[in-house]
């Protein structure tokens, strides 16, 4: 009998296949986006456009095009994509330095974007699920900017509810709310199970917003 590769289990391959299927339609819709882009990209173009998103893992490479960070309120590191319908290319350092913008300025304009769009999201947008016996909030957006939600405290608590709640974006399209009382190990474990499931994934720690204020677990030296 041939031997079974003990990594390659059949869901393995099933979500390999998957994330691929994802990944290039992704570059599909990138491209054909691009098409309505004017050339050169005017700012006042850009402008309303422009939304701060979520940084995930990345690595520069030498003479490659840098994408602009900034960092935000929580103190978690964000980009900027310009909204061209369900994709977000990101603002490079050459675009920004064309439009004289610096990162604090291009995160001014995102925020302000952000919290207007915010403002629109309706309560339904937030279902419920049951994960390892514990209710769980989720917010799914067609549109990759949900996760930057975590940058509005005040849509936040609107949408999530009055409660203390602790929040996890596996991806820029989905954001999760946990009960505060929730076993620590316990979310880690439903949010990895999630992250493993997204073609771009953040691997964020989490957010916690407590009595209106939003703060990053990424800031403190707690082990839990």
């Amino acid at each position: 009998m041939p031997e079974r590769h003990p990594t390659w289990t059949v869901p393995r391959v099933q979500r390999a296949i998957r994330l691929g299927a994802a990944i290039l339609r992704e570059e599909r819709a990138v491209r054909r986006a691009a098409r309505s882009v004017p050339r050169p990209v005017p700012w006042e173009w850009a402008e309303p456009r422009l939304v701060p998103l979520l940084a995930g893992p990345r690595l520069d490479h030498e003479g490659g095009d840098e994408p602009v960070r900034a960092i935000a309120a929580p103190g978690c590191a964000v980009v900027f994509g310009l909204d061209l319908g369900r994709v977000f290319p990101l603002v490079d350092v050459p675009i920004a330095e064309r439009w004289e913008c610096s990162p604090a300025q291009l995160l001014s304009v995102a925020m302000t974007n952000l919290e207007r769009r915010a403002r629109l999201v309706p309560r339904t947008a937030v279902t419920r699920a049951t994960l390892s016996g514990h209710i769980v909030q989720i917010l799914r957006r067609p549109r990759g900017w949900a996760a930057s939600l975590v940058l509005a405290p005040e849509e936040l608590a609107r949408l999530f509810g009055p409660d203390d709640i602790v929040l996890a974006a596996p991806g820029q399209s989905l954001l999760m709310g946990f009960r505060t009382d929730m076993p620590t190990r316990l979310v880690g474990d439903i949010v990895v199970d999630f992250e493993k499931g997204e073609a771009w994934p953040l691997w964020l720690d989490p957010f916690v917003l407590a009595d209106g204020e939003l703060s990053w677990g990424g800031t403190t030296d707690d082990g839990e």
